[in-house]
């Protein structure tokens, strides 16, 4: 069954504070992400991001803080009206640079940007809710098309298997007992496909592994995309393990960023520690 976007901007709907406050909680996913993107982008000026199911615009403002031009576009009307109340507060207190523009759109379709303008294309949450991998394939093809050729960046977050077992694990463990069927078939093909009763509706989520991400692109975008690096947004720090840098100094932070960006972020024998895993690949 094909995922309803529908039903995923729903869900965001109803989660769009806590979705707003995410990347504060979890400062190392925020950073290495960032520091990933500034690292392969360079520090130009002016250089145009699309950041593609980009929430609340946590990363895109960000980036323009850096001087990088970026469109911002979500699937939720929710998400996107907190993304402009930040744009509106940061015009009525004079602070610059702002978005370029921000939008409501989808992954799986044409976006209504540019094709072959932007030096980076961000997919850091569409691939999170895509059940079937064709529209994942569409979602990355249409980010492709918007990158530059010959060089254009596209960035693309997947949830890790693993990080959804810790996580049963800590909260419910007889989960996995009392829904082994679901389980089983979990395991193998990675579709959270649930009614959640605390949130009131069911809730369609992709997770996956890192010889899967990279069995996806191989057979998908092998003749346009090449990869470049798959790393862990939390280095060794998944499962909220840098829940308590949030309340740190930046240079706590910063060291920490460091550390999990240098010595654990890409070492194949780290990234099942991962929450997200982030593929950074340039077109061909």
């Amino acid at each position: 069954m094909p995922t309803s976007t529908e039903s995923v901007s729903k869900l965001y709907g109803r989660i769009a504070d806590l979705e707003n406050q995410r990347l504060a909680e979890h400062p190392m996913e925020r950073e290495i992400t960032l520091r990933a993107i500034r690292k392969e982008l360079g520090p130009i000026p002016g250089k145009r991001i699309a950041d593609i199911g980009g929430g609340p615009g946590k990363i895109a403002f960000a980036l323009a803080d850096d001087g990088y031009d970026v469109d911002l576009v979500d699937l939720s009307p929710d998400l996107i009206q907190l993304a402009q109340a930040e744009q509106d507060e940061r015009k009525s207190a004079g602070v610059k640079p702002l978005l370029r523009s921000i939008a409501v759109g989808n992954a799986l379709d044409k976006s209504g940007l540019a094709e072959g303008l932007y030096d980076a294309v961000l997919l850091l949450g569409p691939l999170y809710h895509l059940l079937e991998e064709p529209e994942r394939a569409s979602a990355v093809t249409n980010a492709l098309h918007l990158a530059k050729p010959n060089g254009g960046l596209v960035f693309v977050a997947f949830i890790s298997i693993d990080a959804h077992l810790r996580d049963v694990a800590m909260r419910n463990p007889g989960k996995v007992v009392d829904l082994k069927e679901f389980y089983t078939k979990y395991l193998i093909d990675g579709r959270y496909e649930k009614s959640e009763p605390g949130l009131g509706q069911t809730v369609q989520s992709f997770h996956t592994r890192p010889d899967d991400i990279r069995a996806f692109f191989a057979s998908n975008f092998a003749d346009s995309l090449e990869l470049l690096e798959l790393r862990s947004t939390e280095g060794i720090l998944g499962g909220g393990l840098d829940a308590t840098l949030a309340k740190s100094s930046d240079e706590v932070v910063q060291v920490w960023v460091d550390l999990m960006f240098d010595g654990f972020s890409t070492k194949e024998q780290h990234l099942g520690c991962a929450d997200h895993l982030l593929a950074t690949l340039r077109r061909k």
